[in-house]
């Protein structure tokens, strides 16, 4: 059976109720997002710097790169926390992006949208957010060069947020065909988000307490985007 397919014309006159779902959802993935952080954010100031520093001492002596031993993974920490860079992820969002929109269909577009989207709107609110709570970076030796505030960490959001969308569809189209095929995408997708975040610990790069606040931003938005994909399609 042929797959069905639309003209730029018939697809353009319905695109506006296609994706209102997906853009109302984004909205509040925005706001989730952000709210998530400010809640941490809070949290940590009733609990005390004091035991939020211990807390940051206690996991980055478990995983730093603080030894000629540990140093021997530099190569390979330099090249996962790579992935999570702007460059990098911008590439892979117009890549994907582009390979979703020539397929002519409306569920990915819908799709194409959703991961720009997400790249998009993840850097510009994790920017936003740096700017506001100008955390300093740890007082360690960075094993990369760095520039800009701590908290939230940009590639934690990003990876959450965005290859975590892209994980997200994947498993999507695997629940499609195979609803058993689900576990696939979700265990490679937290795999690859998890190093990327430690990546950044090894480093001395950023705080746990980003990683993680970072981590839990980027899901928020997942959470949103993936019911706005459901209600588009």
């Amino acid at each position: 059976m042929p797959r069905k397919t639309y003209s730029p014309a018939s697809f353009s006159s319905n695109s506006g109720t296609l994706l209102r779902p997906l853009l109302n959802w984004s909205l509040a993935g925005l706001a989730l997002s952000a709210s998530v952080v400010f809640i941490l954010a809070g949290l940590g100031a009733w609990l005390g710097v004091d035991v939020i520093i211990r807390l940051d001492d206690q996991i980055q002596q478990l995983f730093y790169l603080n030894s000629d031993s540990r140093l021997h993974l530099f190569p390979y920490t330099a090249f996962i926390t790579a992935l999570g860079s702007f460059k990098i992820s911008a590439v892979a969002a117009g890549g994907f992006a582009l390979l979703f929109f020539i397929q002519r269909s409306p569920r990915f577009v819908v799709y194409g949208y959703a991961l720009t989207g997400s790249f998009a709107m993840m850097w510009i609110l994790n920017t936003l957010l740096k700017e506001f709570f100008r955390r300093s970076r740890p007082e360690l030796e960075h094993l990369l060069i760095v520039h800009g505030y701590s908290f939230p960490s940009g590639h934690a959001m990003i990876s959450m947020g965005f290859y975590g969308m892209l994980f997200g569809i994947w498993a999507i189209e695997r629940q499609r065909h195979n609803s058993s095929g689900v576990w696939v995408p979700v265990l490679c997708g937290i795999s690859f988000i998890f190093l990327i975040g430690l990546s950044r610990i090894m480093l001395g790069v950023h705080y746990p307490t980003d990683v993680f606040t970072g981590f839990t931003a980027g899901l928020a938005w997942i959470f949103c985007m993936v019911k706005g994909i459901k209600q588009s399609r």
